[in-house]
């Protein structure tokens, strides 16, 4: 059995989940706006939502797009497991994002108020998901003989 998994196809299981995800909750952050849910505290709510998935998908999008711009291919990989924690971390997070933001219509506090008493649970869970993504997607590329520069001579 294989308990390894290519760096590259980790880290499109876990921009598929990101980006899928959070697009839709964006949209109906979006849709909420525009239907005036938020009322006058719209910048607040923005202000709230940005951060719960901004950073992640920006984080992913440079490393993919920095890796697409290289000419060979990226033969590093990962456990297996390390990979499987990560995603289903990922996917409990979005779950609990997505449950704040949904059952919002049905909590006795005003949203912006249920929004950031939401922060109790979301930062501590985004730190924790945000360093086994940061892992995936920040880890060097080891340099091989051939691309290694030697020092120039003074």
């Amino acid at each position: 059995m294989n308990d390894r998994i290519l760096l590259s196809e980790a880290r499109w299981g876990l921009s598929k989940i990101w980006f899928i995800w959070g697009g839709m909750l964006f949209l109906i952050i979006v849709i909420q706006s525009i239907f005036g849910r938020y009322g006058e505290q719209v910048k607040e709510a923005w202000s709230w939502f940005i951060p719960t998935i901004v950073p992640t998908l920006s984080l992913m999008m440079g490393v993919l797009g920095a890796e697409a711009m290289l000419s060979n291919d990226d033969v590093r990989n990962v456990k297996k497991n390390f990979y499987i924690i990560t995603w289903w971390l990922s996917f409990g997070y979005l779950l609990v994002l997505s449950v704040t933001i949904l059952l919002e219509p049905f909590a006795p506090m005003k949203t912006i108020d249920l929004y950031l008493l939401s922060n109790f649970w979301l930062s501590p869970f985004q730190g924790i998901v945000g360093g086994g993504v940061a892992l995936l997607f920040t880890s060097q590329r080891k340099e091989s003989p051939a691309e290694t520069v030697p020092p120039a001579a003074e």
